[in-house]
């Protein structure tokens, strides 16, 4: 064997040794978890929309869904407390019998605001020539960030009073944190329980929904990993 190959086998091996006699053994190790919860108000109703048309070439059913969603885009925008945003366009070809017999073109519009009541009359509104997919209401990241300090703030003294319960009874004098993961609850858009709106037909109009926000729970978890003291 060449006298460098030698030398590198020689390496790895005393190198090898020295990491497994260098690490120390991991006692007393407890894993826990905690948590804080509370009930937070929402405060942003979000309702997603869309335009959809059929056609036998893609260019009519393109037009036609232009057209929708520019009218909606522009009723939507004149109001003021509410966001606007267009989601993806699709153009997907309809098959018979393995043949091509049409296309359908679609498009969706993502509303969101804190004044249900004007929302839920824009969509009764724009029902005329799009269909809701969607109508959820969820917590605002300023509503969130009103209680995150103070949820988290909770949790952590609940993880280090029941890590020093679990240190005193197991006789010991203390702990230290060797790990520790913080999370908190990000929720998507809850349904609306009650209050959904129909499809309009065309000579017949969608009252606006009775939607109540209501209340979701926020939740900071912990979880972790402490060294109990040796005494």
């Amino acid at each position: 064997m060449p006298l460098p190959l030698i030398l590198a086998l020689i390496f790895t091996l005393f190198s090898g040794s020295t990491l497994a006699h260098s690490e120390k053994p991991q006692y007393n190790r407890v894993s826990l978890n905690e948590s804080a919860q509370t009930e937070v108000d929402n405060d942003l109703l979000v309702a997603v929309l869309f335009a959809q048309a059929e056609g036998g070439d893609a260019a009519a059913p393109a037009d036609e869904v232009n057209r929708m969603m520019d009218w909606a885009v522009t009723m939507a925008k004149s109001h003021a407390g509410v966001k606007v945003q267009t989601l993806g366009y699709r153009s997907n070809a309809i098959y018979n019998k393995g043949n091509i017999r049409g296309w359908r073109v679609n498009q969706s519009l993502r509303l969101e605001s804190r004044d249900s009541r004007e929302l839920g009359d824009l969509i009764a509104r724009l029902q005329d020539q799009l269909k809701v997919q969607s109508i959820g209401y969820q917590v605002s990241e300023e509503q969130r960030r009103k209680h995150l300090d103070g949820l988290t703030e909770e949790a952590l003294a609940r993880f280090r009073d029941r890590a020093m319960h679990i240190a005193k009874s197991l006789g010991r004098s203390g702990y230290r944190v060797v790990r520790i993961n913080i999370n908190d609850s990000r929720q998507n858009p809850m349904p609306v329980a009650r209050g959904m709106m129909m499809e309009a037909s065309a000579d017949n109009r969608v009252a606006p929904a009775t939607i109540e926000l209501g209340t979701q729970q926020m939740t900071i978890s912990i979880n972790g990993e402490i060294e109990l003291d040796e005494n």
